[in-house]
């Protein structure tokens, strides 16, 4: 291995400088990758070694090394809290932005993070905490204790926000669900419409921090009725693209006597469904969501997943179950297992014939 004379600070600056200048090498960047994985361990990284590292890979699009961050996640899940507490503020944020970003979930590394999150904040700048919680929400880690702990240099920088970091920051609040008042208020809504610039992405998150704050915890924190309205029409006009399997799902549930209501709008909060089922004597109704890889960190829930299943079942009263695209894969072209399958979801199992499932 022609790399083991580089050093760990050679490594980081050589990915970095390619990320930096946006040029793309995926042999460079799988060669690097695959020489660390290698190592026995990465106790001569230093901190700032391993931000850059994997803030590299995440900003190298097209370059995902999957590996490269379990090795590096696994290191820093296993370091003291001392060492830990030596990581920079701008460490911190740029690791996770790294792991939301690059899709790559590792829980325990969120975990390790936190403390010395809390710990650092007054050293946070507006960037670094706002990538921070964006990346925690984005990556589904839904840590409330962190969120909370971080609102005052929220306030403290919240002029310093553009209208996307706003909007962003409003929904991954609601994506962990941490009510904060003393952030969520006059100040806020002020901020917010002070800015001309809200994509359609960003008033779509104000619609969806707007049903957390009025419909989820009673918040008398509201945009003006033509901005709310601007926001909700904004979320309905997003039309997510429908999985292949889909209809895969829906031949199998009509197959058991369930033919669904496909692509279901569901009025109050402008959320859609893949998909409808009513179970029972009583008629009650189920939505189904057929995932796919964007919905998922690893095999965890996204934040936009657990956001929008957490708002329909509240606000609407539909329980929604996932079919995860893996699950059904390993189905193959199975009728009597994809069949089984759905009737465990769906709770309409026969407990006595429990062990014909196929295990998922």
């Amino acid at each position: 291995d022609n790399l083991r004379t580089f050093t760990p600070q050679a490594l980081s600056n050589i990915v970095w400088a390619y990320a930096t200048l946006d040029v793309s090498h995926p042999i460079l960047f799988k060669k690097v990758a695959d020489h660390i994985v290698d190592l026995p361990n990465l106790r001569k990284f230093k901190h700032k070694e391993l931000a850059n590292l994997v803030w590299s890979y995440a900003t190298a699009a097209g370059n995902p090394q999957p590996m490269l961050f379990e090795k590096v996640g696994d290191h820093i899940s296993t370091l003291g809290k001392g060492n830990l507490r030596s990581f920079r503020s701008w460490h911190l944020s740029n690791i996770a932005w790294a792991y939301a970003t690059a899709n790559e979930s590792h829980p325990e590394l969120f975990d390790k993070l936190a403390d010395p999150a809390t710990k650092q904040q007054h050293f946070f700048t507006s960037g670094q905490v706002h990538d921070l919680l964006w990346a925690y929400a984005t990556n589904g880690q839904t840590d409330q204790q962190l969120f909370k702990s971080l609102v005052p240099v929220v306030k403290t920088t919240l002029r310093e926000y553009d209208a996307q970091e706003l909007a962003n920051i409003a929904w991954a609040y609601s994506v962990v669900n941490a009510a904060a008042p003393s952030l969520f208020n006059d100040s806020f809504i002020n901020a917010c419409l002070e800015k001309r610039a809200f994509t359609l992405e960003g008033l779509s998150q104000l619609h969806q921090w707007q049903l957390w704050q009025m419909e989820e915890l009673h918040s008398n924190c509201r945009l003006p009725p033509s901005a709310r309205k601007k926001c909700r029409v904004a979320f309905a006009s997003i039309v997510p693209r429908p999985l292949a399997m889909r209809g895969d799902v829906i031949s199998e549930l009509s197959s058991m006597g369930l033919p669904p209501q496909e692509e279901v709008f569901v009025r109050k909060d402008n959320y859609r469904l893949d998909a409808v089922v009513k179970i029972g004597v009583d008629q009650i109704r189920v939505g189904i969501e057929v995932d796919g890889a964007s919905c998922f960190a690893g095999r965890n829930p996204r934040g936009g997943t657990i956001l929008k299943r957490r708002q329909i079942a509240h606000l609407e009263g539909i329980r929604v179950i996932s079919v995860p695209y893996w699950e059904w894969m390993r189905l193959g072209k199975d009728r009597y297992s994809k069949q089984a399958y759905l009737r465990a979801l769906l709770g309409l199992i026969d407990l006595d014939k429990e062990d014909e499932l196929v295990p998922h």
